[in-house]
């Protein structure tokens, strides 16, 4: 993974200028079976998210361009913009988890039941009994303490009490650190997919796919 995380970032900041280079990961995991433990390193609690949040969520979501919702730097219409997605999401039912230390919001992420933003024009779309979680994020001051494994057993727990069986979340193969929680949690690599978008466009060119990707390409 560490090689082809090298190769494409390099690839991605060569295509910059032109557009944005995207090498994903499809991950799936049973939740028919036992949740291995998962601790943080850090004093820590976990609430759902509400829409008195959402204000909060976006402006750190703004920091990271691969997960922002937004297009283009955080000005305060961007910010409106993005805000109204990300709302929309828990309107549909969607939940937001928040890990909080000492009152700080540590680390963010969410489980969506009905559908999720997942590739350029391609959400994902569940069917009864799937969940796909999505936009993991933790604060640069509380990384390397699990945080997101901490978080994502729960969010698997509460699914597989709404009655999920199968999880899918989607990986970025330049961004490693992100799979150690992954990991630790019996995820496993099911698909890939390639793709790239020209910058100042909204379609996208679907390069190469490989193994399970079906959940990427279901109609509507």
């Amino acid at each position: 993974m560490n090689l082809a995380a090298q190769i494409v970032g390099l690839a991605h900041r060569a295509l910059a200028p032109w557009g944005e280079l995207g090498f994903e990961v499809l991950l799936q995991r049973s939740l028919l079976g036992e949740l291995p433990a998962a601790a943080a390193g850090v004093p820590a609690t976990i609430r759902l998210a509400v829409a008195e949040d959402i204000d909060t969520i976006t402006r750190l979501y703004s920091s990271d361009p691969w997960l922002y919702l937004g297009k283009g730097p955080p000005t305060p219409e961007n910010l409106a913009t993005a805000r109204e997605l990300y709302l929309d999401r828990l309107r549909r039912g969607e939940l937001c988890y928040l890990a909080l230390c000492r009152d700080a919001i540590a680390h963010v992420n969410w489980s969506c039941f009905a559908w999720g933003d997942a590739l350029p024009n391609h959400p994902i779309r569940l069917r009864a009994g799937e969940v796909f979680t999505t936009d993991a994020l933790t604060l640069p001051a509380f990384r390397g303490r699990g945080l997101h494994a901490f978080v994502l057993r729960a969010m698997l727990a509460h699914a597989r009490e709404r009655g999920c069986r199968h999880a899918y979340t989607l990986g970025r193969v330049d961004r490693s650190a992100s799979f150690q929680g992954l990991t630790q949690l019996g995820w496993q690599i099911c698909g890939r997919v390639v793709y790239f978008q020209p910058r100042g466009r909204d379609d996208d060119w679907l390069l190469w796919r490989q193994g399970k990707v079906e959940p990427l390409f279901r109609p509507a």
